[in-house]
């Protein structure tokens, strides 16, 4: 009798501690699908900004291909210029994935498939993070051609215009001829070339790493619903 009461005891606990390990797990799978969704959210938002960069970046070439006369452009080469220097970065939402790694409570988790996505979700966004930060530092080659070729007198009236940005820029702003601080032709050939080097980068991140990424948050969330029935 004494053996018995030992041993449902001892089942009545490890039952209890699976029940609250299965919680755990629970909750750590509801921070997550939140975490994925905001960094769906950004992602998209990210590949619809890069588009804009991107656009900007082909502008100004163009601009430079077509010959300027004067020292004088349109407002729109400010614009672009502006526009095409941004590198829009991802701000990874992940506080339960950093938690569940770093804690070792992925072992709450006993789906081996389920396991293996968050790892590799985590591993992909540090390779995201090199992207960035490689188009970071072409980036700021650029910024430095860009204060010798543009005049800060003109140039600070679109210094606070964002790829974000919905608002509707003033035709006068970016038709209007504006002076050039140098049209030297060595020196804008230099700031054309400067974006050509970031094209291919972002083109990635656009077509492939973004979408790939957000694919993968998917699946997660999808499996981490169906894992703990949660809607």
């Amino acid at each position: 009798m004494l053996f018995l009461a030992v041993f449902c005891g001892f089942l009545a606990e490890n039952i209890r501690e699976h029940k609250v390990e299965h919680n755990r797990a629970k909750e750590y799978a509801r921070g997550l699908i939140t975490d994925l969704g905001i960094d769906t959210l950004q992602l998209h938002q990210l590949i619809e900004q890069n588009k804009k960069v991107l656009t900007s970046m082909d502008s100004v070439s163009s601009i430079v291909h077509s010959g300027i006369v004067d020292n004088k452009v349109r407002g729109s080469f400010y614009l672009y210029s502006q526009l095409g220097c941004f590198s829009p970065t991802v701000v990874w939402s992940n506080a339960s994935l950093i938690q569940l790694i770093q804690s070792g409570n992925l072992r709450y988790f006993r789906n081996i498939e389920l396991v293996d996505k968050i790892s590799t979700y985590y591993a992909r966004q540090d390779y995201v993070r090199q992207l960035n930060n490689t188009d970071k530092e072409r980036r700021d080659k650029t910024l430095e051609i860009r204060n010798r070729v543009l005049k800060n007198y003109y140039f600070k009236g679109f210094s606070s215009i964002l790829p974000s940005d919905t608002i509707k820029i003033p035709e006068s702003m970016v038709n209007n001829l504006l002076q050039l601080e140098s049209s030297d032709i060595h020196l804008l050939n230099e700031y054309a070339n400067s974006f050509e080097t970031r094209i291919a980068l972002i083109n990635l991140v656009i077509k492939d790493t973004y979408p790939k990424a957000m694919l993968k948050a998917q699946e997660l969330i999808s499996l981490l619903k169906k894992e703990y029935h949660l809607k």
